[in-house]
C-alpha cells in the first residue's frame, strides 16, 4: 500500500533525477513529477472541485498569507509522509500541492506519488503568478 521510506534515507541528487533509498527498494522519479501553471489550475479549479488542495506551508505562513481557495486542507511538508493516511479518502481524486514557490509542493507532491495518490503540483507557485498579473 504505501511505501514507507526510511526517516534518513540516503537522497541522491543527479543529472537523471532523484534516487531514493527506502525500505523497500530504490526509487527514482527523473523530474517526472506532473505540475501544472497557476492560469490553467484557476481556469480548472473554478469550472470543477475535483481537485483536493493540499497546502504545505507551515502554520505561521497560512497566518500571514492564507490561501487563495476555501478548500485547501493545510498538511506541513514534514508531517506530509506521516500524515498520508488521512487522505486515503481521496487516493482516487487528483490532489494539487501548494506552496509560494513550487519547491516544497513538488517535494510533497513526490512523497505522494510515492504512496500511490495522484498529485501534482503548481509549477510557479501559489501566488507568483497572481503578483506577476498584477505589476
Amino acid at each position: 500500500m504505501i511505501h514507507r521510506l526510511i526517516a534518513y534515507s540516503l537522497i541522491l541528487l543527479g543529472i537523471g533525477g532523484t534516487i531514493y533509498i527506502g525500505v523497500e527498494g530504490i526509487y527514482g522519479d527523473e523530474y517526472d513529477i506532473p505540475s501544472m501553471g497557476f492560469e490553467s489550475f484557476s481556469r480548472q479549479i473554478g469550472d470543477s472541485s475535483r481537485y483536493i488542495l493540499i497546502d504545505v506551508r507551515t502554520k505561521s505562513e497560512i497566518a500571514q498569507r492564507p490561501a487563495l481557495w476555501q478548500n485547501t486542507i493545510h498538511i506541513p511538508l514534514l508531517a506530509l509522509e506521516e500524515r498520508c493516511l488521512e487522505l486515503t479518502d481521496f487516493e482516487k481524486q487528483e490532489m494539487i500541492l501548494l506552496c509560494p514557490t513550487g519547491n516544497r509542493s513538488r517535494q510533497g507532491a513526490r512523497v505522494l506519488r510515492l504512496a500511490g495518490f495522484k498529485a501534482k503540483y503548481l509549477k510557479e507557485g501559489m501566488f507568483g503568478e497572481k503578483e506577476k498579473l498584477n505589476e
